[in-house]
């Protein structure tokens, strides 16, 4: 921010912007939101309701430590 004159009405013009965007938007998610369960009505009528689906196994990751001891053994002078 700036102590030169223009700067309060610059930053009145920039909160203006700012609040004709923000109406802008809001605007635009109203009609949407009001638009769509027009929509999906006829869809959400026929639809089953959603299965509970079977929780995946959780796989631990295998340790990387034992090949790289290998490693180290087969190409070291001095094996650990």
């Amino acid at each position: 921010m700036t102590n030169d004159s223009t700067s309060g009405a610059h930053d009145a013009l920039e909160r203006c912007a700012v609040a004709v965007n923000a109406a802008k938007v809001l605007e635009t998610t109203r009609r949407a939101w009001s638009a769509a369960p027009a929509l999906d009505a006829g869809k959400q009528a026929d639809r089953r309701p959603p299965r509970a689906l079977r929780k995946k196994r959780v796989v631990p990751r295998r340790s990387r430590w034992p090949s790289l001891i290998a490693a180290l053994n087969h190409w070291s002078p001095k094996p650990l």
